[in-house]
């Protein structure tokens, strides 16, 4: 008998201290008249602190409407679920609130895992698209505008062209909304997440994650700091839903490390040809007009170089030794043999050159260091030598990063292969087509190929079925074959939409007006994007017009990014080839994301996927 009292007296007892236990977040029913500003300076926090909490409460929230606040009498115990003000009541000020000057939104900052998060959750009502069914009709069925109805379906971005894909779920309706209390441990695992490294920044985390700031800080609001863009080594930061995860996101950032105090060697071998354009005027030299091909080398060879003094001025700034050799190759490499022949290739640390990959295997076989090949070339499949460091991504490598983001993306849509009958473009389209086949979920996929030397529109049209989107990629860079093409794509029958891709935005898409490509949401794989207003870029134009009275090229960019890259990392003290396999780093414009084949050559993966919106600007999609 005495057992039993002790048990149910101890029971009584863990049931008082439960009840007894405070929690973290309380309701409170908002008065007539009452801003979020005025609740904010009651409770004693600030207010974007209280808007983080209650993200869906605009600042003049409604009266008796509730939201979400600190409980100022929390001390220890946290629930998961806690009551909403149904349950409890409303909330009013109390003598307790002075005693706890630290506000639950800075507890929250330093917080284990099990501190609570705030979330709101929605349920909807949902609409499966039948055949024949428009925007319209579903917009007056479910008595919403469609600006709601694209709002409630971001996924889904071609409602704004009434375009409907048969089988397709919608949100059509919030049905319910509740504001829910978990732990923080259980809401990272909904989530993409990133634990801070040393020397990580803000901008260095939103931009490798193709993120806003704001949108990392709407998905932290436990962090308030870091809309002063301020991290702490070992923070766990949500960076996407899990539902949202891409393949990249599996990737590492590599972190710039200095650990090296000898100068580092570099040599340059690049084609300046200073013997055969001594007697030519430089006008000459770099117009296009009188010598094209000429003219085309010498301007990207200058531009890089200068781009690449660039990055040695950073190098050096941040307390880098660099010893640099700078060798001219002259005439397509012609000269590389006598460099080679009297060994002055031999202490250098890294090779960055030689320009014409004829000569790049001939130098990789007489060194000892990594030999860095500075831009693409066809040729460049043929490299075998394991010091070759090959910069910029091949043609199988931008196929197989469009084929990927495709099969994360595909909803349905109609697949079109369109080559221009060549060899090359046949190979491209072959091999599309066979790897999208491996998509169970991939029905119809047509493939096009020149007939008399033209595709008729008809042969796209005829297959393109209403309110079915389709995808068009062209393996062509022939002009007058992608011209035609993307006409046919501009004007299409009712309720048919067509977006348009290739695996490389060459110059034979130089000559097709900006405008049309935003109408057929031209899409491309590319190795380069830049953000026009992202400060870094914009710091380095303005010095680089500074020292040379011209913006910066493409190449020009290139040459920093890949110099600075290649010298930061051997920096680090370790082998170049060996921080590659620490992560991916972004420089101004290119990505260097490297992998090495076994006893072969190293090759740079880093790419994007760009798209033309309506207003003409570029969005990095991926």
């Amino acid at each position: 008998m005495s057992k039993i009292k002790f048990w149910a007296i101890t029971c009584v007892l863990a049931i008082l201290v439960s009840c007894s236990q405070q929690k973290r977040y309380i309701s409170y029913k908002v008065k007539e008249g009452e801003t979020m500003r005025d609740i904010a300076e009651r409770i004693n926090v600030k207010t974007e602190d209280l808007e983080r909490l209650n993200p869906d409460v605009g600042d003049n929230p409604a009266a008796n409407s509730t939201i979400v606040i600190p409980n100022p009498e929390f001390k220890k115990t946290i629930p998961l679920i806690q009551e909403t003000d149904e349950d409890k009541g409303e909330v009013t000020e109390t003598d307790n609130t002075q005693d706890e000057p630290t506000t639950d939104v800075d507890e929250v900052k330093t917080a284990p895992d099990s501190t609570q998060i705030v979330r709101t959750v929605y349920e909807y009502k949902t609409h499966i698209v039948q055949p024949g069914e428009t925007v319209y009709r579903l917009t007056k069925t479910y008595n919403i505008s469609k600006s709601e109805l694209i709002k409630l379906n971001p996924e889904f971005p071609k409602i704004k062209d009434n375009l409907l894909s048969v089988g397709q779920e919608l949100k059509v309706k919030v049905a319910e909304k509740k504001v829910i209390y978990i732990s923080r441990e259980e809401d990272l695992k909904n989530h993409v997440t990133h634990t801070v490294k040393p020397k990580e920044t803000i901008y260095s985390l939103t931009r490798f994650y193709n993120i806003t700031k704001e949108e990392l800080m709407n998905l932290n609001p436990e962090f308030p700091e870091l809309k002063d863009n301020s991290l702490s080594i070992g923070q766990i930061l949500r960076i996407r839903p899990l539902e949202e995860e891409l393949t990249t996101d599996s990737s590492s950032i590599y972190i710039d490390t200095i650990a090296v105090t000898d100068p580092i060697k570099v040599a340059f071998l690049l084609p300046f040809k200073a013997r055969e354009y001594d007697t030519i005027a430089s006008e000459d030299i770099f117009d296009v007009r009188k010598s094209s091909r000429s003219a085309r080398v010498a301007n990207m060879v200058t531009d890089f170089y200068l781009g690449a003094e660039m990055a040695l001025d950073s190098i050096k700034a941040n307390g880098i030794n660099v010893d640099v050799s700078v060798f001219d190759t002259g005439n397509r490499g012609k000269l590389v043999e006598k460099i080679l022949e009297d060994d002055k290739l031999d202490d250098k640390d890294v090779i960055i050159g030689p320009f014409y990959s004829n000569q790049v295997e001939k130098v990789a076989d007489d060194v000892n260091s990594p030999v860095v090949f500075p831009h693409f070339s066809k040729s460049q499949d043929d490299f075998s030598s394991s010091r070759i460091i090959k910069s910029a991504p091949d043609k199988e490598t931008h196929s197989n990063f469009l084929i990927q983001y495709l099969n994360e993306i595909y909803n349905g849509e109609t697949i079109f292969i369109v080559s221009d009958g060549k060899e090359q473009s046949n190979e491209q389209l072959e091999y599309l087509e066979k790897e999208f086949k491996k998509n169970d979920s991939i029905k119809n996929i047509f493939t096009l190929k020149p007939e008399k030397g033209y595709i008729k529109k008809e042969r796209f049209t005829d297959n393109m079925k209403p309110n079915v989107h389709n995808w068009v990629i062209l393996t062509s860079d022939e002009k007058s074959h992608i011209a035609d093409a993307i006409n046919s794509m501009v004007v299409l029958p009712e309720d048919v939409t067509a977006q348009v891709f290739t695996i490389d935005k060459t110059a034979a898409f130089d000559g097709i007006n900006n405008n049309t490509l935003a109408r057929i949401g031209f899409t491309f794989v590319t190795d380069n994007f830049s953000d026009e207003n992202d400060s870094n870029l914009q710091s380095f134009i303005q010095k680089y017009r500074k020292r040379n009275k011209d913006v910066p090229t493409e190449y020009a960019i290139r040459g920093f990014d890949l110099t600075y890259d290649v010298l930061i990392r051997l920096a680090s003290g370790e082998d170049l080839t060996d921080t590659y396999k620490e992560g991916v780093s972004m420089r101004l414009e290119n990505k260097f994301d490297f992998s090495k084949k076994l006893f072969g050559s190293t090759s740079n993966k880093g790419l994007f996927i760009v798209r033309y919106n309506n207003d003409l600007t570029l969005e990095r999609l991926k």
